[in-house]
């Protein structure tokens, strides 16, 4: 089970190749080897027509981006809350279903030069959604509907990011949460506008999904495996995202934290393992320091019987185990870093 958990989530390690998986399984058959030699076939003709598609979801933070990649995933792979910039870069999650993979690009949101500078963000918020822009065989452009200030226009700063696409990139319009919308003809108004405003970008289609409960995310994923071109695939089909177990452990508490504390605390608490393990049935046990720059910061963790530690690794194992396919059990330790002044 242990070269399995490590093959879905990263590929630096060669484990043992399907061909020769598939060539012992034929030597050591005795009553079923015509059976095991037309598995093998079908497996070598399958990888003879193998398809491939990158896509890159673009979009102002908090449209939905993370949430939309786990539903065409059928995975939590991305790390989602409810406060702005919860993806700090871009990270590739993968889906293969059949003879076709398809490369989710989640990329942070899509910010100005202003935000940059008053909010010091890494530069990971610039490079990686243009690495993506010129990476990709088609891109989404995300679309909150719920935001009655920004649901009818394309901000300056994707418009902008477009200019660098490719001629033969296809180029879909995503309205997100439509569930959360009360009066359904705004659909209607809203793409009226984007789609024949002068200067917006023109669309090879349109689709209409809740990310958060996966309505008209089917529809969106066949269109996606549709749209794959004959290509090597550039993952082995047991690989779901281009991350160590580590780093998504991390991102996890990273964002749960931000749904549970206030303002900036979250963005300031540092996020480290401090130990990591497979079982051997193939479980994750973590240990993950919470190094805090402020004492408040730890009362308010440690508050009302370590509610909010408990409540943050409950819903952390939860969504990876979701990853995963497989137990977890994270223990969250707390600390107030002495490099940091104590109030």
């Amino acid at each position: 089970m242990l070269p399995l958990i490590r093959r879905c989530v990263v590929q630096t390690e060669p484990y043992v190749s399907k061909r020769s998986f598939f060539l012992s399984i034929i030597w050591n058959c005795s009553t079923k080897t015509e059976k095991c030699i037309t598995e093998f076939e079908n497996k070598q003709t399958l990888q003879e027509n193998k398809k491939l598609l990158k896509v890159a979801l673009l979009g102002l933070p908090n449209v939905g981006k993370s949430t939309l990649v786990n539903q065409l995933t059928r995975r939590m792979l991305c790390p989602t809350s409810s406060k702005v910039h919860t993806t700090m870069h871009k990270a590739e999650a993968i889906y293969t279903e059949g003879d076709t993979q398809i490369i989710f690009m989640d990329t942070p949101g899509l910010i100005t030069s202003k935000e940059f500078k008053d909010y010091k963000l890494a530069e990971t918020f610039k490079q990686d959604p243009e690495n993506s822009i010129n990476e990709a065989d088609l891109i989404g452009i995300i679309q909150d509907v719920t935001n009655v200030y920004t649901r009818h226009k394309f901000h300056d700063i994707i418009l902008k990011a477009l200019e660098n696409k490719r001629e033969d990139v296809r180029l879909l319009l995503i309205l997100n949460k439509v569930d959360r919308l009360k009066k359904k003809p705004a659909l209607l108004d809203v793409t009226r506008v984007l789609t024949n405003t002068e200067n917006y970008p023109k669309f090879d289609d349109i689709f209409m999904v809740s990310a958060l409960t996966g309505n008209g995310v089917d529809d969106l994923r066949n269109y996606l495996l549709d749209s794959a071109k004959a290509n090597n695939w550039k993952y082995e089909e047991n690989t779901y995202i281009n991350q160590s177990i580590e780093t998504i452990i991390e991102e996890t508490v990273r964002a749960k934290l931000m749904d549970i504390l206030p303002d900036e605390i979250p963005y300031k608490i540092k996020i480290k393992i401090e130990h990591y393990d497979i079982t051997d049935d193939g479980g994750i046990t973590s240990v993950v320091l919470l190094d805090c720059p402020r004492k408040s910061y730890v009362k308010i963790l440690f508050k009302h019987k370590q509610f909010k530690i408990k409540y943050v690794a409950h819903n952390v194992e939860k969504e990876l185990r979701h990853a995963f396919r497989n137990s977890v059990c994270v223990r969250l330790n707390v600390q107030c870093s002495k490099s940091f002044p104590n109030k």
